[in-house]
């Protein structure tokens, strides 16, 4: 998943990005890091 936010971070028109889980699987997965994403709890 973290190549994934690499790539759409890769160009520059992207500022943040997160990979998040949902009902049986609540974790962020992979995030840009040092944004405000990368904070994020679920």
């Amino acid at each position: 998943w973290q190549s994934y936010v690499d790539n759409l971070m890769a160009d520059g028109s992207c500022q943040d990005a997160a990979i998040v889980g949902y009902t049986d699987a609540k974790y962020v997965w992979a995030s840009f890091g040092g944004g405000t994403f990368a904070n994020m709890t679920v």
